[in-house]
């Protein structure tokens, strides 16, 4: 799928964004809301839940923005997002 498509996306489909692969499905028990499994990278089967407050469908190139917000987060090494040691209450 080109990340350029404007209409709405498939309920269900296989994305690959900055060369990771990602599983996309469509809830329709939460409108607007889209569940995404990362299926390559250290920690396959991990992902995310995204939901627009609009409830309105999401289009390919909303879904890479989406996964690439999340591949900035995790830590490249494990695939999760790691706690910031500097965030970290002193001891």
């Amino acid at each position: 799928m080109e990340p350029s498509d404007t209409g709405p996306s498939p309920d269900r489909f296989r994305l690959t964004v900055n060369g990771d692969v990602f599983d996309v499905e469509y809830d329709p028990t939460q409108p607007g809301a889209y569940h995404y499994t990362r299926l390559t990278g250290p920690a396959p089967g991990h992902g995310f839940t995204s939901r627009r407050s609009d409830h309105a469908r999401s289009t390919i190139a909303e879904h890479v923005e989406e996964i690439r917000g999340f591949l900035d987060l995790v830590d490249p090494s494990t695939g999760y997002i790691e706690d910031d040691p500097e965030d970290a209450p002193d001891q």
